[in-house]
């Protein structure tokens, strides 16, 4: 597969199909993939050491969030990113996670609030810390959220869209002044689910994703919106 040495390497530790997606999605973003790159499972399996199912599954979370597009028979192709891409990506995960965080609430326990609580401490340690670790302590609050929702289908869906950010979060570190930010939004969410407050939850959540979306948007070059560079 042309354009994509360095992606590869035995996968441990998290759900493999993961761990593939948000490679690859970073090699996208980064351009170490260029678009119009076909990619096979048989040559992907090879690269990251494991059987072609969670290439497969990787694939087409890809292509889910527009990162690539699925041809029968034919494999997948690498697709060119545009800013309108990576908006739609993020509106889909803000009506996916305001819905998932307003269901945590009306489910809402002490052990789910003290959780999240912990997370976002963790967050407050992470300033200056890369780009992956960031987003492990951010993709776990988030997925938690997701999972105390009671929703499979719902949570199976979050993960799905969520390949675009987390391939450019694990890539572009945030800096202090956004760390600082995300972990004042995520605290007000996990308290809004302690509280069992739906609706207080649902709106923090589609902001919180809105205002990430936003940094996505600049962060990878686009400028704003329908102004790709």
């Amino acid at each position: 597969m042309t354009g994509a040495g360095g992606i590869g390497g035995p996968v441990r530790g998290e759900r493999t199909a993961d761990v593939i997606a948000r490679r690859l999605g970073q090699a996208i973003l980064s351009g170490a993939v260029a678009p119009g790159t076909r990619l096979r499972e048989e040559n992907l399996a090879r690269q990251f050491s494991v059987s072609r199912t969670p290439v497969r599954e990787a694939l087409i979370a890809l292509a889910t969030s527009g990162l690539v597009e699925a041809e029968p028979n034919r494999g997948s192709t690498v697709l060119r990113l545009t800013a309108e891409d990576v908006a739609e990506v993020y509106h889909l995960r803000a009506l996916l996670e305001s819905e998932s965080a307003a269901l945590a609430a009306s489910r809402g326990t002490p052990e789910v609030a003290e959780l999240l609580a912990k997370t976002c401490d963790r967050m407050a340690e992470l300033h200056g810390a890369p780009g992956f670790e960031q987003l492990a302590a951010d993709t776990f609050f988030h997925y938690t959220i997701a999972e105390a929702a009671g929703s499979p289908r719902l949570h199976a869906l979050v993960r799905q869209v969520s390949a675009i950010p987390e391939a450019y979060r694990s890539g572009i570190p945030y800096t202090n002044g956004d760390m600082t930010e995300a972990e004042r939004q995520h605290r007000a969410i996990a308290v809004a689910i302690g509280d069992r407050s739906e609706a207080s939850a649902r709106e923090l959540m589609r902001s919180h994703v809105a205002w990430a979306a936003r940094l996505a948007v600049e962060r990878l070059g686009f400028g704003p919106a329908g102004q790709d560079q």
